[in-house]
């Protein structure tokens, strides 16, 4: 018999990625391959934001994305800086997450998506103390823009190939089970 253990050792950025990001699946992706780097439409927003979500939205989760997101394709800001994306999200009135997001939607190439597994994810890699994506709406955008953002370009990767990685490990490292 051969009893085996999996366990985490140090490795290059690149591996890790390679790594992980085969490790990611996510049933819905096919809505964001296909409707992300696009002009925005109603549809094009409604179905970004069921990916995000994982499944239907909810009637809640429904009007909420239709009472901000959508209206904001009336008056489609060009956010060509992270500053510029910090100001703005200021002014809407979504879920954090969710306004995050929509800052992706808006430059997906500039703004890196951001969620739980995500940050927990570069919590472990940064050796941070707090493993686990503050709770505060204030606290959540200024960990983005602070932390995030910075580690993000850091890494100097593809942003999607290294959201998928940061997604698989992050969520592995909820699990506990490489916790000391």
């Amino acid at each position: 018999m051969t009893f085996k253990i999996p366990q985490l050792s140090a490795t290059s950025k690149e591996k890790f990625i390679e790594f992980w990001a085969k490790r990611y699946s996510y049933s819905l992706e096919g809505l964001y391959e296909e409707n992300i780097g696009l002009p925005l439409t109603k549809d094009r927003v409604m179905n970004l934001y069921r990916w995000k979500n994982g499944t239907n939205l909810s009637d809640d989760k429904l009007d909420l994305v239709e009472r901000i997101y959508i209206i904001e394709l009336n008056h489609l800001p060009n956010i060509k800086s992270i500053e510029q994306g910090r100001e703005y999200i200021q002014k809407l009135n979504g879920g954090q997450i969710w306004d995050l997001f929509w800052l992706h939607c808006l430059n997906p190439k500039l703004f890196p998506i951001f969620d739980q597994h995500t940050y927990r994810a570069m919590a472990d890699i940064e050796g941070l103390s707090v493993s686990e994506i503050p709770y505060s709406r204030d606290k959540k955008i200024d960990v983005y823009f602070s932390q995030y953002i910075p580690f993000v370009s850091k890494v100097g990767v593809d942003l999607r190939l290294l959201d998928k990685a940061l997604f698989a490990y992050g969520k592995v490292l909820k699990t506990g089970l490489f916790s000391p």
